[in-house]
């Protein structure tokens, strides 16, 4: 060990009595208990660990206007916050203070040994999720199954659109023609509930891939169906 004279040894003293610093223990800044304090909760905790002089757990005073002082807030804020703090376990008072007396409320750190009563530090913690595993929670990939194409890979409409029906009739024996309106059999055409559509069936212009029935197949399955029915007519009239 190197050798240090008197004046050297006197040196080194002041200069360690002249520093202090707040120590806070990793698992109690990572616990559920720390993490769940507000602002104004967490500098109360630090006021308390400030006047912790090592030899005063359990009579660590702070009142609630001293407090309010510090944090720079009112004094109701001040003892929601003291209130906060006493919840969480971290810090709990052991003797209230008194307005009139003068004398402020005495404090103990619950994971420090109590020097008034004896009482034994509270070591186990429970430790919060880490912001890496908590992240990761949002960020997995759901597998969803998605329905069948419309269209098969040549580009052709599958049988499971609407509008490749073998009937295009309505239960009420009316066409419905999605861009020129209801046609009904005897040849009137009624308005169609929506607008039509500003643009052509066919897309934009340059482009080869048709949508639905052409015009001449939607009037060949039309007249098909109206031959239907006036055949089924006419067998309801034959029948006795």
């Amino acid at each position: 060990m190197p050798r240090y004279s008197a004046k050297q040894k006197k040196m080194r003293g002041k200069a360690r009595s002249g520093r202090k610093y707040l120590q806070l223990y990793a698992n109690i800044k990572r616990s559920r208990a720390y993490h769940g304090l507000s602002c104004y909760a967490r500098a109360i905790l630090f006021e308390l660990i400030d006047r912790h002089s090592g030899i005063n757990n359990g009579m660590i005073g702070l009142g609630v206007r001293e407090a309010a002082y510090e944090l720079d807030c009112s004094q109701s804020t001040a003892s929601k916050a003291m209130r906060e703090l006493d919840d969480s376990g971290l810090a709990r008072p052991l003797t209230p203070g008194v307005w009139r007396g003068k004398r402020a409320t005495e404090w103990r750190l619950m994971w420090l040994r109590c020097e008034k009563t004896g009482d034994l530090p509270v070591s186990n913690w429970e430790q919060r999720t880490p912001h890496s595993e908590f992240a990761t929670q949002y960020t997995k990939v759901r597998v969803v199954e998605h329905n069948d194409s419309l269209s098969s890979s040549d580009g052709a409409q599958t049988p499971n659109s609407s509008m490749n029906e073998s009937s295009p009739s309505s239960r009420g024996g009316a066409h419905i023609d999605i861009y020129q309106g209801v046609r009904r059999l005897g040849g009137s055409t009624e308005p169609a509930t929506e607008r039509p559509l500003k643009h052509s069936p066919e897309g934009p212009k340059g482009c080869s891939k048709k949508f639905g029935l052409s015009d001449d197949e939607r009037i060949a399955a039309m007249k098909a169906t109206e031959r239907r029915l006036k055949a089924e007519a006419a067998e309801k009239e034959e029948r006795p």
